[in-house]
């Protein structure tokens, strides 16, 4: 077993004047290599008592579960050797550990119950008084055992200390000035970090499938209002309490205030969407579905069941164009045990034409004048028809007799032919110079015969 460093040698010095019996010369006897024992340790002075330390571990970590050990007293002696009091101290090699930092526990030899062992500070990292009703009598190669439990907090600073265990040996067979002696023993413990405790990650909340139904290719701001709509399916397979919202995501931040977004309640009111931004996302622009007082409007979705909402959409004249994204999204509230988690449906893509412009100059329309028409041909002088209310006289009286066509009524309508408003006229001139001509050739023939 190594020598430990000057510290410790120095309080087990301390634990013996402690106890108001004088230990002549116990600091150099302890640092004399000579004076360790391969099992039981340093000794102030040879003693017939041996001290031996059995199940401390290696290494303890700091903030872990307290370790228990033992101590075991052994007379060496043919006679009796009497033990009037003992303590624990643990020597700090350097790493500045306080007392404060550990705490002991004990059961004594003939005890049954653990006590708290009370703590001196010293300089060599903590010193325990181990308070026992009467003194500890060994009969010639008896053993004593004490049961020691030890805890280190979880501040205590990382290295190596030595723990030990003193205990002041009285020989009754000796003159007064020699029949004390230190019997002593100790051991390394290296003090590991502490481990921070590892508790599972929440899992996922679950939450409900998302998609979009119906969003229009195109929307031309200014103009009227398209809907289409949200569905939430719950395929979890447990009751659900989620917030619908939906997020604008185009290259272009959209503003909030160019948005007219709504959405219909259960109860067939339309709602407007409240914006909310998101910190992960800073061009983005997401609008809630809440209720008209903008608290969250949760939407508890049962197992199984499946709610579509109705939405429509339209933006404000001044929206410049662009091309822009929109997602349908679910977020689901925590139970015990779980984080939040959000569902988004696949984006839906479409553009946002400008409004056209109020300047733009008009497209000629055809004049209302009528177009001038080329002027009608002169009028045919027509002879004028003496109509006789008496009856005509005989073609055999010798008189030329003109037959002529009766003028149409106002109400008459020549057949369309595809002339102009001027063709009229010229019909109706050449209809009474053929029937002029055909009263012409009459008489002429009547004429011949005679």
């Amino acid at each position: 077993m190594r020598i430990p460093q000057r510290s410790f040698l120095a309080a087990t010095a301390a634990v013996t004047l402690a106890s108001g019996l004088a230990v002549v010369e116990a600091p150099a006897v302890l640092a004399a290599p000579g004076a360790v024992a391969a099992t039981q340790g340093a000794q102030a002075q040879p003693s017939p008592v041996t001290v031996a330390l059995g199940g401390l571990p290696g290494t303890v970590k700091a903030g872990a579960a307290p370790v228990e050990f033992t101590v075991t007293l052994r007379n060496t002696a043919d006679h009796q050797m009497d033990v009037p009091a003992s303590s624990v101290v643990i020597g700090d090699t350097g790493t500045a550990t306080k007392p404060s930092q550990f705490t002991l526990q004990y059961r004594s030899p003939d005890g049954t119950q653990w006590q708290d062992a009370k703590v001196r500070a010293t300089n060599s990292g903590g010193l325990w008084d181990l308070d026992q009703p009467a003194q500890l009598h060994l009969a010639p190669g008896t053993e004593a055992v004490y049961r020691l439990r030890l805890t280190v907090a979880a501040d205590t600073p990382a290295g190596r200390v030595t723990p030990g265990f003193s205990a002041v040996v009285s020989d009754p067979a000796l003159p007064p000035e020699q029949r004390v002696s230190s019997a002593i023993g100790f051991s390394d413990l290296v003090i590991a970090p502490a481990v921070t405790p590892t508790t599972a990650a929440p899992r996922p909340a679950a939450t409900a499938d998302v998609r979009l139904d119906g969003v229009p290719a195109a929307f031309t701001a200014g103009g009227e209002a398209k809907a289409f709509r949200l569905v939430f399916a719950n395929t979890s397979g447990k009751d659900l309490r989620i917030l619908p919202a939906i997020v604008f995501r185009g290259a272009t931040e959209l503003p909030s205030e160019t948005v007219r977004f709504e959405f219909r309640t259960a109860g067939g009111a339309w709602l407007e969407g409240t914006p909310a931004g998101s910190s992960e996302h800073p061009g983005w622009l997401y609008l809630g579905l809440r209720t008209g007082d903008k608290s969250a409007d949760v939407m508890a979705l049962a197992k199984g069941e499946t709610r579509t909402i109705d939405v429509r959409l339209s933006f404000t004249r001044d929206t410049p164009a662009m091309a822009q994204s929109l997602a349908a999204l679910a977020g689901s509230l925590p139970g015990e045990g779980e984080s939040g988690s959000e569902a988004s449906s696949p984006k839906a893509d479409f553009m946002i034409v400008a409004a056209p412009s109020s300047t733009a100059t008009p497209v000629p329309t055809a004049s209302a004048t009528p177009t001038p028409t080329a002027s009608a041909p002169s009028a045919v002088a027509v002879v004028p028809v003496v109509q006789t209310t008496s009856a005509a006289p005989s073609p055999a009286a010798g008189l030329p007799q003109v037959v002529t066509a009766a003028a149409p009524t106002p109400e008459t309508r020549l057949a369309s032919t595809g002339g102009g408003p001027s063709s009229a006229p010229m019909a109706i001139t050449g209809a009474v110079a053929i029937a002029l001509g055909v009263g012409t050739l009459v008489v002429a023939r009547r004429r011949r015969n005679g």
